[in-house]
């Protein structure tokens, strides 16, 4: 069963099999958050040989059946070749060497899944259909992504509970407080009308009257 979950990738290795299109795909998403990047191929793109000019990242000519235990380095390696031959091999060597494996030809078998994101000011989303639809995926993401454009509402509902966070942690309020407040500040539709009537102040201004009114029932109860 797959759990999704965002992972830091700055600074770790990815390797990549495959020179073609999807091969070039991945290198350049994990490329472009921060990962140190090196494909494994006998062909290369044309995008793929322009990166490693600029030295962006680092291609090694190899055939698939002569890729092994190098892979030991990597904290994830992605499989982009259409022969599903060759997945059984890196099961193995993954489980060996530990490292997460995406098998980019086989939804069904693959340990990590690579979805189609999106996002917004500080909201980001992942989708993904595991395999059925890639087109489906992207349409449902492109769904969400216009939402996220559109409603400016949510940005200003996200500005007033970040502050409620932020103000609770400052004041010195424990856990189990915060907890029965982030409860009432879900379940108020004043902060939400507030929000969406962009009265940012007022909102932040009541949030943090229930948060002191209810650290007081605690500090009465407490006898202070």
């Amino acid at each position: 069963m797959r759990i999704p979950l965002f992972i830091e990738f700055s600074g770790k290795k990815v390797a990549v099999i495959g020179g073609g299109n999807v091969g070039t795909s991945r290198a350049k998403k994990f490329l472009e958050v921060g990962a140190e990047v090196t494909v494994f191929s006998l062909e290369f793109s044309e995008e793929l040989r322009d990166l490693e000019k600029r030295g962006l990242i680092r291609l090694v000519e190899k055939r698939v059946e002569d890729i092994g235990d190098e892979l030991s380095v990597f904290d994830l390696v992605i499989v982009a070749i259409g022969d599903k031959g060759f997945n059984e091999k890196f099961k193995e060597l993954a489980k060996r060497h530990k490292f997460l494996l995406n098998l980019a030809n086989d939804a069904s078998e693959t340990e990590v899944v690579v979805p189609f994101e999106g996002g917004k000011d500080g909201i980001r989303f992942a989708v993904t259909t595991e395999g059925k639809s890639g087109v489906v995926a992207r349409f449902v993401r492109d769904k969400f992504q216009d939402l996220l454009e559109k409603d400016k509402a949510i940005f200003a509902y996200l500005s007033v509970m970040d502050h409620l966070k932020k103000y609770m942690k400052q004041t010195g309020i424990p856990i189990n407080v915060r907890m029965r407040v982030y409860s009432i500040a879900a379940a108020s539709e004043e902060i939400l009308r507030l929000s969406e009537e962009g009265k940012i102040e007022e909102a932040k201004k009541l949030l943090e009257r229930i948060a002191n009114e209810e650290m007081k029932k605690v500090s009465k109860d407490a006898g202070f």
